[in-house]
């Protein structure tokens, strides 16, 4: 079956021509929402419409005015037709109560909630749904749609009518503003791109060894950056390094507005010399196994009410169900006191009433229920290369690579581990999710493609965009047939983004397409989905993204004329 040539990026369930000439607007779009309920809603619409477009818009409520309305939202009980959908799979990033299931989860509330019926006739726009969520999905849909006429013109639409909802339940972004600080107005940026694509995670990784980002009351040497590593780029400019409580509540609600879930991320045991530098106390008695490499000391008598006292304030700050509290690469720390830490945070963070997220090595504590949900992330063929490393390091490096190599060679066992303890697994592969790898195609501009020299991990091999388009969520070699799966995840790790163009540069146009992986049942060609996302270009634009890199891949054989004004 042929794909729709509307440049809708997810791409819909179904996309059907309706005949007629479409939707004509003038500068002006009315929209119009069925109850004062939805106000917030419209505005939130309305916004998009006007970044995307240039739309002056005015938002109503009530059966008369709606009755006007280019585009009108409207709740019902159930979305005609919805039941022909391939239901929605996996975990729900709101559900606070844990429901096991079989191997890749089952249809439930999640899925109809974001499911949505877009008609686009000469008369008007209406978007059906269940709830406020799925209105919104199905208004991203008709932003898409949007086209303008010509210079000084209308916007117009197709005739289309569209029935739609998601194949996977958790579709997030793991954004690391640790290595680079990105303020709250580029968060928001962050958001609004997730929104446009669908995504509904965005998974914020606020602690590491180079820096601490979130305000903690009674700790401010956590946050101060003279406890940070010197050498370590962590200082990003000029203001404040990390975000207050009122900061994380600002982007907390932004997203919420466009049902996007925050779900913050305090990596620990490991990934601590931050934390250390700022409370030495809670290294423990012993020295680390490298002065980079302290972890949190569970013997160490101040640990416990440490973690206590962070877990229960980032809990009460954060109103989605889950925490993060990472796990990964401990280098070093004996396995014993490893999975006491782990089992012990889990707790805390139970008994602060979250569910908990961690990077796949805890699944080596023992400590993991079907409540929990393990994120897996070490991909085919970016296992770690000890003798590389050696090779490229000095000797006084050489036992610490030796103990990161004993930590990845248990890599293979934590998902089955994860599967054994009933815990639903999440899809980040670094093969084809993490989102820093560098470009292997040319940019159209040569200064971009010289610059792929210094943005992107350099220890992963090169992949072109096509490349990364190339696989599926349930077919992913990480992630064990048996395993319960929540969701795809990308991330994005900074280490060698220096400003907020770079991570335009790594986001776009790669991260579009990890989109309709999560969202999309069933596989869609590349040329088809490069055709659509090229369109889109003049979209990031206008939301602030301009530093995307122009692949040769993906827009070099698309006419200039296919990029919307």
């Amino acid at each position: 079956m042929s794909e729709p040539s509307a440049p809708v990026v997810p791409l819909p369930q179904s996309l059907t021509p309706e005949g007629g000439d479409g939707l004509r607007l003038g500068a002006r779009v009315r929209v119009g929402v069925s109850s004062d309920d939805l106000l917030g809603l419209g505005h939130t619409v309305a916004g998009l419409l006007r970044v995307m477009h240039g739309a002056d818009s005015e938002v109503r409520a009530g059966g008369g005015a709606c009755l006007r309305a280019d585009l009108l939202l409207v709740l019902v009980p159930e979305v005609p037709g919805a039941a022909g959908l391939a239901p929605a799979r996996g975990l729900d990033p709101l559900a606070r109560e844990c429901q096991p299931t079989g191997p890749g989860g089952a249809a439930g509330a999640a899925g109809s909630r974001e499911c949505y019926e877009l008609v686009v006739t000469s008369g008007g726009a209406t978007v059906t749904a269940s709830s406020a969520e799925g209105l919104f999905r199905g208004s991203t849909t008709f932003a898409q749609l949007l086209t303008r006429r010509g210079a000084g013109d209308g916007l117009a639409a197709p005739a289309v009518r569209v029935l739609d909802g998601p194949a996977l339940r958790w579709r997030g972004l793991s954004l690391d503003v640790v290595r680079r600080f990105f303020p709250v107005e580029q968060v928001k940026k962050v958001v609004d791109l997730l929104a446009l694509y669908k995504f509904n995670v965005l998974h914020l990784h606020l602690t590491d060894s180079q820096a601490w980002r979130l305000e903690i009351t009674g700790r401010p040497g956590l946050t101060d950056p003279a406890n940070w590593p010197a050498d370590e780029g962590s200082r990003n400019g000029d203001g404040p390094q990390f975000y207050t409580r009122d900061d994380y509540r600002e982007i907390v609600a932004y997203a919420a507005e466009r049902f996007v879930t925050v779900v913050p991320e305090i990596d620990m045991p490991g990934h601590a010399l931050a934390a250390v530098r700022a409370h030495p106390e809670l290294g423990g008695p012993d020295e680390p196994p490298h002065p980079l490499l302290p972890f949190l000391d569970p013997r160490a008598e101040a640990t416990d009410g440490f973690v206590a006292d962070v877990v229960s304030e980032l809990a009460a700050l954060t109103p989605g169900p889950f925490l993060h509290i990472g796990g990964d690469e401990a280098f070093g720390m004996p396995h014993e006191l490893y999975a006491a830490f782990t089992a012990r945070a889990l707790h805390l963070a139970r008994t602060a009433g979250k569910r908990v997220v961690t990077w796949q090595e805890a699944a080596r504590s023992g400590a993991l229920t079907p409540a929990d949900l393990v994120q897996c992330w070490i991909g085919d063929g970016d296992a770690f290369d000890a003798e590389a490393a050696r090779k490229a390091a000095p000797a006084e490096y050489h036992p610490l690579i030796d103990t990161v190599a004993r930590s990845f060679e248990q890599a293979p066992q934590d998902a089955p581990a994860a599967v054994a303890a009933g815990a639903s697994v999440l899809a980040s592969p670094s093969s084809v999710l993490y989102l820093d790898r560098r470009y292997a195609e040319d940019s159209l501009l040569p200064d971009q493609t010289a610059r792929r020299e210094r943005v992107g991990f350099p220890s992963y091999e090169p992949r072109t965009s096509r490349e990364l388009f190339g696989w599926q969520p349930e077919t992913l070699a990480e992630i064990p047939q048996d395993a319960r799966l929540a969701g795809v995840e990308a991330a994005i790790w900074c280490e060698t983004v220096t400003g907020f163009d770079d991570l335009a540069f790594l986001l776009l146009p790669r991260l579009p397409g990890i989109a309709e992986k999560g969202w999309t049942p069933r596989p869609t060609g590349w040329a088809g989905y490069r055709d659509r996302v090229a369109a889109h270009a003049g979209w990031w634009e206008r939301l602030g993204w301009g530093g995307y890199y122009r692949s040769a891949e993906v827009f070099g054989a698309v006419a200039a004329d296919a990029v919307p004004e």
